[in-house]
């Protein structure tokens, strides 16, 4: 199967961590520049981005800050299911109610949902941040395995691919796991 996980820069918030708003003011944790970030601020650049996943591959997962979730959703299959990720260890981002949680949307692909087609996977994910990465918005290694679980990924058996790659920590994850 060809499946896909997109960790786009979230929307409304794209600028300013990779293009040339403020951010972390080239400090420690910042990620690369890009010159199209502000592009990502845009809904309708997500909501391509979406109509991509759903056209192009069996299986995809899609995250994204929690408060646009209703801005995607009518742009959602109907067979999208909604997976939390808290991360406890939160950057702070300045506004007075800190956000600890990103919501996952997944589309498990057809022949992987029903029970009895692998191992059942929650739709909660309770890990931090990865601090050691040195990049703003890395995820850790037990998220990307949690999405690959979640998508019923089989190694040597289906394609990923990285869709936004950054820190490689997706990537690098998928690569070296062994179910």
């Amino acid at each position: 199967m060809k499946l896909a996980i997109a960790d786009p820069p979230y929307l409304g918030r794209a600028n300013r961590w990779y293009g040339t708003g403020r951010g972390h003011q080239g400090g420690h944790g910042r990620a690369d520049e890009h010159p199209d970030a502000a592009n990502w601020d845009q809904l309708d650049t997500h909501l391509e981005l979406l109509r991509r996943l759903d056209a192009e591959y069996d299986g995809w997962a899609y995250a994204a800050a929690p408060d646009y979730e209703r801005d995607l959703t009518p742009a959602l299959p109907r067979d999208v299911q909604r997976m939390i990720w808290h991360r406890g260890n939160a950057i702070p981002s300045g506004a007075r109610l800190r956000s600890t949680y990103e919501i996952v949307l997944v589309k498990i692909p057809p022949g992987r949902r029903g029970h009895g087609t692998g191992l059942a996977v929650d739709d909660v994910l309770h890990a931090g941040i990865s601090v050691q990465r040195g990049f703003a918005g890395a995820k850790p290694d037990a998220w990307t395995r949690w999405v690959l679980a979640a998508l019923g990924y089989q190694a040597g058996v289906d394609d990923v691919d990285d869709l936004f790659h950054g820190s490689g920590a997706v990537t690098a994850t998928a690569h070296a796991l062994i179910f």
